[in-house]
């Protein structure tokens, strides 16, 4: 093909050709790369063409030299032949002022971040922005946009490297396919170069006898080229090696040879970049349980997926997990593979023995109520801690035969608190951290684990132990102290040589998520609802059904309220949202039937024929329904027993109206709390006192909202699902 006359080459500038610069006035196009597309340009039979997302103004002063060389601009809006320049969509909508200005007030607050006008687009850079400000940036630049783009059809949102961009959607860089083929002539065949997102569009314009390149590293999402390069300076060996086929006498030995991909993204040969971080969770995001033709897959979209997904992506990064595959046999011979997603993900199967014992068994039936303080719960027995042992080993195997040595692995949550130390046994030397999404209970409950020696000499052969609060910090820190001879620091802990460092960092969510507009499908649904409950307040729970939650206490602290404040009654009324739970674990349908007994004795000795104090929905709304309910809430009831987080109570602060907000009435006891201090805060263990905390919430006045709810979505903004992914890989990769 390097030989085929007329030939046309599309490339990409930045990422592509040229590495991206921190700021768009710092990229310099080096002479020699002028120079390259220059002579190519020259060449018989063949046609260069650059298209870019930038302004026709920064190509002229790129390529002054190059008159042969022709220019795409703006994503394909400006062209430039034979030294003149041409609207490729005379007309198109350039009415961006609004959008502009509000951008500019946000900038102006922001170090770092830029706003640059285009024709057609807007373009908002932030890779010099701060780490630890970029998650708010983003949140808040994303509400901005995604509020202009609701009255604005016409228009698109796009993401780039380190750039977010509206532009007409009209205006995209495939329009400069059909039009450099015109001009190259009859026959013409396009070899097309590009890097990001912007240039799918390029690669699904060309035709069957054509050639696309992906430059960047090994797919970590799908993509529309054939072959990939793995940065600039390949593309522009690739580029060198054309140049010199051009000329008269015997083709040159290939200096770089693109590696080959299928369509839908899976690699077929070749060596692959490797992947530069490895998350392991029991689950993964996309279950592989099904297998009969037909059935669909069980997608997980809660926060640690939002969180984790674009971390890993930005690192070609890989998930492993449980496929949500069980049967009479044993597991499979090796892990499943699958680097057509964005993030890549591996699963291993378990017998359904295995992961009875292993997952209901030692990690649902003995460290989850002992790590949320209710010792009663507990069960041990040695068949399940055999199965535990033997699933933390079989993702290590796992583990070991998907990455190379010192990459870094991010493991998650109580089900795989031995999987470093499995790890290390194997002979991973990378950096190896452990998240743990639940509280961690002091050294008196700890010790009551039969195991708890090797359960903590195993998490300290990690690097880093992360957690929500300090109070868990602290309580890993008194563990390690008293019962090992380890030596603790303040966030640090030295066993046997090796140091552990130990912090908190609480997660978040995606706040811009719960202020999208009703999807009309479903919002009919959520309304009809809210209708149904007349002029009475709104109390709402939204909670997965499990007893860590409070839902019964929630419920009698609601009753007390009628009691202690009679003038509620009729004016008032609660929505309980249980999401289904672990259905076939019998404690889960005794919580179950607990709950709807109270539910029925509360209607019962309180309802009238006009009012139905409770309403109770056993089953799982979509996020735009939740923020619909949440919302329509005078005050949102998180009351958890023992909480390590709790994430319903920050999508709540995210989903108010800013100018009516709800009051969050939130447990003591949640990880929340530490953070959402103007939340009102509350003992779910004292029910006449959680009554009395209802009835303060439903009196709150306007001033008293605003004021708490302004203080509560500032912290909701400032620390997202992606600052705490972010800031958690970067101090795991500091462990190096």
């Amino acid at each position: 093909m390097a030989r085929h006359t007329p030939l046309a080459i599309l490339t990409d500038l930045d990422g592509t050709l040229i590495p991206f610069s921190p700021h768009p006035d710092q990229t310099r196009v080096p002479a020699e790369l002028s120079a390259l597309l220059q002579s190519l340009a020259l060449r018989s039979g063949i046609q260069v063409a650059v298209v870019s997302g930038r302004p026709r103004e920064a190509l002229d002063r790129f390529f002054p030299a190059s008159p042969a060389v022709w220019l795409v601009a703006e994503h394909g809006g400006w062209r430039r032949a034979d030294g003149a320049w041409t609207e490729a969509l005379p007309g198109e909508s350039r009415d961006l002022d609004g959008l502009q200005a509000d951008l500019e007030r946000l900038v102006a607050r922001v170090p770092g971040s830029l706003v640059e006008r285009k024709t057609w687009a807007l373009a908002l850079h932030f890779r010099m922005v701060a780490p630890a400000d970029r998650g708010a940036f983003l949140v808040e630049a994303s509400e901005i946009l995604e509020a202009w783009l609701r009255t604005h059809e016409g228009f698109e949102r796009l993401e780039g490297a380190a750039v977010l961009e509206v532009r007409a959607a009209r205006i995209r860089k495939s329009l400069a396919v059909p039009w450099l083929r015109e001009k190259a002539g009859a026959g013409a065949r396009l070899i097309v170069l590009g890097d990001d997102v912007t240039d799918e569009d390029m690669f699904g314009a060309v035709g069957t006898h054509d050639e696309a390149i992906r430059v960047g590293p090994a797919v970590g999402r799908a993509t529309r080229a054939r072959w990939t390069l793995g940065g600039p300076e390949e593309a522009i060996a690739f580029l060198r090696w054309i140049d010199a086929a051009r000329h008269e006498g015997p083709t040159p030995a290939p200096v770089h040879v693109p590696r080959p991909i299928a369509r839908d993204g899976r690699r077929e040969a070749g060596p692959a970049a490797p992947h530069r971080l490895l998350a392991i969770s029991n689950r993964l995001p996309d279950l592989r349980a099904p297998t009969e033709p037909g059935e669909t897959r069980k997608k997980n979209v809660g926060g640690l997926v939002s969180a984790l997904e674009p971390v890993l992506t930005a690192r070609n990064g890989l998930w492993l997990g449980w496929s949500g595959r069980t049967d009479a046999g044993g597991p499979a011979a090796g892990p499943g593979f699958d680097d057509s997603a964005a993030p890549a993900l591996a699963w291993i199967d378990l017998s359904r023995d295995l992961h009875r014992r292993y997952y209901n068994g030692f990690s649902n039936g003995a460290l989850w109520p002992l790590f949320h303080t209710f010792p009663a719960r507990v069960a041990f027995h040695d068949e399940d801690w055999e199965a535990y042992v033997r699933v933390n080993d079989l993702f290590a195997e796992a583990a070991r035969s998907l990455v190379p040595e010192d990459t870094p692995i991010w493991i998650h949550d109580y089900h795989l608190l031995l999987l470093g130390a499995a790890l290390r046994r194997r002979g991973h030397r990378g950096p190896v951290g452990l998240f743990l999404h639940i509280p961690f209970p002091g050294p008196d409950l700890f010790r009551m684990i039969p195991w708890s020696d090797r359960i903590l000499e195993d998490l300290l052969a990690c690097d880093l132990l992360g957690f929500h609060t300090p109070n868990d910090v602290a309580n890993v820190l008194q563990c390690a102290g008293s019962l090992s001879p380890a030596k603790v620091g303040d966030d640090a802990i030295l066993h046997r040589g090796h140091r552990t460092r130990v912090r908190a960092f609480p997660i978040g969510i995606i706040p811009e998520g719960f202020q999208e507009a009703p999807d009309p499908d479903v919002a009919d649904e959520a309304a009809a609802l809210i209708r149904s409950i007349g002029t009475s307040e709104l109390i709402l729970g939204i909670d997965r059904l499990d007893y860590t939650k409070g839902i019964p206490e929630r419920l009698e602290a609601f009753a007390r309220l009628l009691v202690l404040f009679p003038e509620w009654r009729g004016k008032v009324a609660f929505v309980q949202i249980s999401v289904p739970s672990r259905a076939d674990v019998p404690e889960y349908k005794q919580q179950r039937n607990r709950i709807e007994a109270a539910v029925g004795r509360i209607n019962g000795e309180f309802g009238e024929a006009h009012w139905t104090p409770v309403r109770y929905l056993y089953r799982s709304y979509n996020r735009n329904q939740l923020a619909q309910f949440y919302r329509a809430a005078r005050v949102g009831m998180v009351t958890p027993l023992r909480d390590g987080m709790n994430l319903v109570a920050k999508e709540y602060v995210a989903a108010q109206t800013a100018a009516n907000p709800g009051v969050l009435l939130l447990s003591r006891f949640a990880g929340a709390a530490v953070e959402l201090r103007d939340a009102l805060l509350t003992n779910p263990w004292h029910i006449d006192g959680m009554a009395r905390d209802l009835d303060r919430a439903l009196r709150m006045p306007l001033p008293e909202r605003l004021e708490r709810h302004a203080k509560l979505a500032a912290i909701v903004r400032r620390t997202t699902a992606l600052t705490w992914a972010e800031d958690f890989v970067g101090a795991l990769e500091a462990c190096r």
